[in-house]
């Protein structure tokens, strides 16, 4: 397993550039079907490989599963020998497949062998860490299904230590971005199985706003009370084993979103000597600018980043 600290790019930064977005959902009566958010696919995951290398000087990359073009062990092995060829490490392996807080037991422990076939991925691409949802982003987990949750991730997180990685999950919106429920969760499982992916932004009112503007660009965005999200980043940073560094377009009245360096200060002032991975989701202007520019903000406070 990897044991540097880096700074790496998540593929979500060119989340406009890498083609279309396929999110899972499961009906009322079971049924699978995904919703496909289209963008296009102006480079080849290769091709971003080897960009987030050369235009933003990182080591090491996060690959979402929403944005792979395809599984296949063919199409696995063409990838590990990309990321070889680029010499570049594969940090972070964010799994969307699933919902480990439904209610019904069949359904998830079906989402579980799912979720397994992304950690035998991870495994072949050489990943340090797999990321899961503590049930569906921006959706509160009901209290029935919590037991059902942590014995989920109990069995994922020994499964994936046997595999060589490290299990996470990341507040991302619902029951997930509660300090209480995230913490609660970590010393229900146990820390030997499950650590925190600390998203910087993912708190609301912020992770609201952002997912509405995939819809709806024109989502009212001035006004916003951030501070309860620096307070949540000051409670979670002592235990975060991975951090992304997220930032959005900015609010109409000029407001960043989030304070990046503000966020960044905060982590270091708790101690946190982990790997960071940016995470653009902006819709303006170019993603690798963009990008680019928040590695400058978390090289100018973490500067041993490889």
């Amino acid at each position: 397993m990897q044991t540097s600290n880096y700074l790496a790019v998540s593929s979500f930064s060119l989340h406009s550039a890498l083609g279309p977005l396929t999110i899972e959902k499961r009906q009322d009566d079971g049924q699978l079907t995904n919703l496909v958010i289209e963008f296009p696919r102006r480079h080849s995951l290769e091709e971003f490989f080897e960009l987030a290398r050369d235009r933003v000087g990182v080591k090491a990359i996060e690959l979402c599963e929403i944005q792979f073009d395809s599984a296949t062990p063919e199409r696995i092995g063409q990838l590990r020998a990309a990321l070889s060829a680029s010499g570049l490490h594969l940090l972070t392996l964010p799994i969307d497949t699933g919902n480990l807080g439904e209610p019904n037991d069949v359904w998830r422990q079906q989402d579980e062998r799912r979720i397994l076939r992304w950690f035998e991925i991870a495994r072949e691409l050489g990943a340090r860490y797999v990321r899961v949802n503590a049930g569906t982003p921006g959706v509160e987990v009901a209290e029935a299904a919590m037991d059902g949750l942590v014995a989920s991730l109990r069995s994922l997180g020994d499964k994936a230590n046997a595999m060589g990685l490290r299990l996470l999950i990341e507040n991302h919106g619902g029951s997930s971005s509660d300090p209480d429920f995230l913490t609660g969760l970590l010393d229900k499982v146990g820390p030997d199985r499950l650590g925190l992916l600390l998203d910087l932004g993912n708190f609301d009112p912020l992770v609201a706003v952002s997912h509405a503007r995939f819809t709806n660009p024109d989502v009212e965005d001035t006004g916003l009370d951030l501070e309860p999200m620096y307070a949540n980043i000051a409670r979670l940073a002592p235990v975060a084993s991975l951090v992304h560094a997220k930032m959005v377009d900015p609010a109409r009245d000029g407001t960043p979103l989030p304070d990046v360096p503000r966020a960044l200060a905060i982590l270091a002032a708790a101690g946190y000597n982990g790997s960071i991975s940016i995470e653009w989701e902006g819709q303006k202007g170019d993603p690798w600018e963009r990008t680019a520019r928040v590695a400058s903000m978390v090289r100018e406070v973490f500067p041993n980043l490889q």
